[in-house]
């Protein structure tokens, strides 16, 4: 098979170092807006449908900037190519749409790359939940610690609402996602958004509060301000007892004992902390790919088909809306209603 990668910053350097040792794999192309020198070992082809069908790929990954998302991938899956998409896969709701309506049509993979579905400490959490292990869960606490500094965001379409969005939608979307997808849709929500505006222009630190459809009650916290990346973490409650999946991005499983905190290293993994390939990324990209290259494999064991994932966007864009809005109650010496 022959493997197409659009943008080739750290994440795509990133999958192309995961894809050069697959064996079934015989060409691997990229598409970038520079020209890659000194490594014979790059096939790069201008993004050129004529060139592309002649290259005869079959499945793409999509890593450009997140406003370039969607560009590239309706062209690649009206030419019935697989697609799977970095974080956020796009950022307006109405292309989501489109891309669903035209994979459907075309019978093609349309996945999103969530890789922390994929950490055992997730997938654990996931189970005993599901087998109510807890019992009923009523209460969530989640929160990601992490630094972003001014050389970051000094890259043209980074913090920017058209070209990326700032904390939700970049760093706290995979935490997003574990809570949607652990503890399930959000019906009602309230919160506060503040901005940095000397460091970008979209928010940079969120305190919010989920009411799921289910009941469960979720905090939700995210900043890119902290002063280095401390952690991402998610502290679970249930009747019947207590989860905690923590580390940089969601790699420690644990339990509770007579109220003792235990990490179970059986169902935990050894991320490095930091930022981009290096550091929290973690297993779960082979994990994924594994699946999505597999001709017999059309449904994601993970559920990461972008129709099964529109949620996670209404909810960003129901914050953004939110942000517009931005007011706190202030306290009154007044009596409650309460009777107390």
């Amino acid at each position: 098979m022959n493997i197409l990668i659009i943008g080739f910053g750290n994440v795509g350097k990133y999958y192309f170092d995961i894809l050069s040792k697959n064996k079934k794999i015989k060409k691997i192309f990229i598409c970038n807006d520079k020209k890659l020198r000194g490594n014979k070992k790059y096939n790069q082809i201008p993004f050129n449908l004529k060139k592309i069908k002649e290259s005869k790929i079959d499945s793409a990954i999509i890593c450009t900037p997140s406003n370039l998302h969607f560009k590239f991938s309706k062209i690649l899956a009206l030419n019935s190519i697989n697609l799977l998409i970095e974080k956020p896969f796009v950022l307006q709701i109405k292309h989501a749409n489109d891309l669903i309506k035209i994979s459907n049509k075309r019978k093609i993979k349309c996945w999103v790359s969530f890789q922390n579905r994929c950490n055992l400490a997730m997938q654990k959490t996931k189970k005993i939940i599901k087998r109510k292990k807890l019992g009923k869960i009523f209460m969530a606490n989640c929160s990601l610690f992490w630094k972003r500094d001014f050389k970051y965001y000094k890259v043209s379409w980074r913090g920017k609402y058209k070209s990326d969005g700032g904390v939700l939608t970049n760093q706290a979307i995979h935490l997003l996602d574990a809570v949607i997808y652990v503890l399930g849709k959000i019906n009602k929500f309230n919160g506060v958004v503040k901005f940095y505006k000397k460091k970008l222009e979209a928010e940079d630190l969120i305190s919010l509060n989920f009411e799921h459809e289910n009941g469960v009650i979720t905090n939700f916290k995210a900043t890119t301000r902290a002063d280095t990346n401390y952690s991402s973490s998610m502290d679970i409650l249930g009747e019947k007892g207590r989860v905690i999946v923590n580390g940089i991005s969601l790699n420690n499983f644990i339990t509770f004992t007579n109220n003792k905190m235990k990490i179970d290293k059986i169902n935990s993994e050894k991320f490095q902390t930091g930022s981009g390939p290096k550091g929290a990324m973690g297993n779960g990209h082979e994990k994924i790919l594994r699946e999505f290259l597999d001709k017999r494999t059309y449904q994601s064991s993970y559920d990461l088909e972008i129709k099964k994932n529109l949620h996670c966007l209404e909810v960003i864009h129901s914050v953004y809306n939110l942000s517009k809005n931005n007011k706190l109650e202030k306290i009154k010496n007044k009596q409650s209603k309460l009777g107390i």
